[in-house]
């Protein structure tokens, strides 16, 4: 088993135990299971963080994106934009949807989409962009609306901008945090992710009344209306009360991040690798690396106990990725940087890669 663990739930929930256990046994106990007053609580907890009017707690981050595609109208025919180099939720809601998945390269160091590609890629289809916020870091939001208004004004044609923001809770650009700017902005709360509650949970933000409105109701199958059959796409009321514990200790959870990632940043200088940008407004959900011996760094690593991940996202076998996705996706790797690790731990991840290296 290794001994820097990438992620430990285990150790997660050890350290919030005492207040999560009372508040399982409260929600229990009362019986309050399903669209009850914790899932109204973390809505207000995430809109007022993230600077929003409404928040609609659903049961994942691809179920927040498939709701927003089906909400704005997206149906067979229409082609949506999405940067290669992102998990394969975004282009599978996409294609749940009937629509097809546009797949546009990304920057070579910001690692998010580019904005030549987008724009390249944009036609009479095109029916939204997914702008995907990876690694913690924003993709410039000015631009994305900027070349949209350009076309709107040429071709009067709306194309709506959907912010996949599950690897993005809390980035900020300009004062304005990831999932405010579009028409909605979707996150996961997996566990693993940086603001993760104890299962399958995620939430849609929107500024839009009347989407939110349908959102509402899609996510309960449309009960008592005669709009369609929507689904069963509810964040429990459980998993609220959970993740309420853990948004009081959310800036501590930022803060302690950031200072794994300035360690590294410190620690790994020197060495034949690349290291993330250091942005203004960057969360850091993950500490991404690039060398060309990633493969081998993995094993070293693997070795000593210390436990990574490749920052690969395969897509459907006959999918053709860009250039610069495949160059990354081939040279990427993930290493600890979760708000649970010690220093110390932090200081072996980098004596083990320096290692690699010497």
């Amino acid at each position: 088993m290794s001994k820097i663990r990438f992620f430990s739930p285990g150790l997660q929930f050890r350290k919030m135990k005492y207040e999560i256990l009372p508040e399982i046994e409260r929600v229990l106990e009362a019986g309050d299971l399903i669209l009850r007053g914790d899932l109204e609580k973390f809505e207000q907890n995430v809109a007022g963080f993230i600077g929003v009017k409404h928040v609609i707690g659903v049961t994942s981050g691809t179920d927040a994106l498939v709701m927003s595609l089906k909400a704005i109208g997206v149906k067979p025919g229409d082609e949506v934009i999405v940067p290669g180099l992102t998990f394969k939720a975004t282009a599978g809601a996409v294609e749940t949807c009937g629509a097809t998945p546009i797949i546009v390269d990304v920057e070579e160091d910001s690692h998010l989409m580019s904005i030549d590609a987008m724009r390249a890629a944009i036609n009479l289809k095109t029916k939204a962009i997914i702008p995907v916020h990876l690694e913690g870091a924003m993709v410039n939001m000015e631009k994305v609306f900027s070349t949209i208004k350009t076309w709107d004004d040429v071709y009067g044609h709306k194309i709506q901008v959907i912010e996949d923001a599950a690897q993005a809770f809390g980035a900020e650009e300009n004062g304005q945090k990831a999932g405010s700017l579009g028409v909605t902005g979707c996150f996961s709360m997996y566990p693993a992710k940086l603001f993760g509650g104890f299962g399958d949970n995620g939430a849609i933000v929107t500024n839009d009344d009347e989407l939110a409105e349908e959102l509402r109701d899609m996510r309960n199958h449309y009960k008592g209306t005669n709009k369609g059959y929507g689904g069963n796409f509810r964040m429990d009321n459980l998993q609220a009360a959970i993740l309420n514990v853990k948004f009081k200790y959310l800036e501590d959870i930022l803060r302690r991040r950031k200072e794994i990632a300035l360690l590294y940043e410190d620690g790994l200088n020197g060495l034949p690798l690349k290291r993330p940008l250091l942005l203004d407004g960057r969360v850091w959900q993950d500490y991404v690396i690039r060398t060309e011996d990633r493969d081998d760094l993995y094993a070293h690593l693997a070795t000593q106990g210390i436990e990574t991940m490749k920052a690969e996202y395969p897509f459907t076998v006959d999918t053709v990725k860009p250039p610069i996705t495949v160059i990354l996706e081939r040279e990427t790797l993930r290493i600890p940087c979760n708000e649970t690790l010690t220093t110390p731990e932090i200081f072996e991840v980098i004596k083990v890669i320096r290692s690699f290296y010497e």
